[in-house]
């Protein structure tokens, strides 16, 4: 008897593991942290300036499943996505690889802050490609990303108090133009056991060209532009690893779907004795 995808999917997850983190703090030395996050998006139209805004409802799931291994200064994360939206249906969307360097570390090495470097290279399927609702921009893709933050503890709490982050990113395919990243996030910790983000993401991609939702191939070669605003809540389970749910809002959009509600549940499982900061 032949299994269903989803079923398959989910007996991988011991196997597979984490979205990736660009965070400028790494866990645990030499202990494995393995994460899954389901994430369910929902836009009803796409701003395009040639055909105005297109009716489009969608609602879409990906799953991703990930797992990250973080030695000294180093760290290596492995991901796979799989898609469910309307034109791929309980598809693998994109695998992806990530190497990270950690230049600064303020919470072990009293620096002033953290800075991480990173590279990312990915990997969609030509299905996920032509997809609207999945953001790609080639068959290979590869991103160069420097994260930097601070953290400030306190004696109440397991790592920190309060810290803040950003990221700046950049990318290229083998096909149209690049593209950049901007990301910052503010988070909060009480008590080592409820963990507050709020954070705000942006997308720019430099094509030329504009999205036709007819003949989509891509976002490589579009001008695109995006930026979503967004709050997350996570709660420590003692050893057993975070449970986290977020909700994001596009409040901008051009050549790209607006207007979008993303609503994103994660389990964090990290094999160790203690819950690390890299959450």
């Amino acid at each position: 008897m032949r299994q269903p995808k989803w079923l398959s999917l989910f007996l991988l997850i011991p196997l597979l593991c984490e979205a990736t983190d660009l965070k400028p703090w790494f866990g645990n030395d030499y202990e494995a942290e393995l994460r899954a996050t389901a994430l369910y998006q929902n836009y009803r139209s796409v701003a395009t300036p040639s055909h105005h805004n297109i009716k489009r409802e969608e609602n879409d799931a990906f799953i991703t499943l990930s797992a990250a291994y973080p030695f000294k200064r180093y760290s290596g994360e492995f991901e796979a996505t799989a898609a469910f939206t309307r034109h791929q249906s309980q598809c693998w969307d994109n695998f992806r690889v990530t190497g990270r360097y950690q230049w600064l570390n303020d919470n072990e090495d009293g620096d002033p802050f953290s800075l991480v470097t990173s590279l990312t290279l990915t990997e969609p399927f030509s299905r996920a490609l032509h997809d609207i609702s999945s953001f790609h921009h080639g068959h290979l893709e590869g991103e160069f990303d420097i994260s930097f933050g601070k953290a400030y503890g306190c004696e109440c709490s397991k790592d920190y108090l309060y810290r803040w982050w950003s990221v700046i990113g950049a990318g290229v395919a083998e096909e149209g133009s690049p593209w950049l990243r901007g990301d910052a996030a503010f988070e909060y910790n009480a008590n080592g056991t409820h963990l507050f983000r709020g954070f705000v993401n942006t997308l720019w991609g430099m094509g030329g060209e504009i999205l036709d939702p007819y003949h989509f191939r891509g976002y490589g070669k579009i001008h695109h532009e995006s930026v979503d605003v967004g709050f997350r809540y996570g709660y420590v389970i003692d050893c057993f690893g975070t449970l986290s749910i977020q909700y994001a809002r596009r409040v901008y959009a051009y050549n790209f779907p607006e207007n979008a509600n993303l609503v994103l549940i994660e389990y964090y499982c990290p094999f160790g004795s203690q819950i690390s900061s890299s959450y």
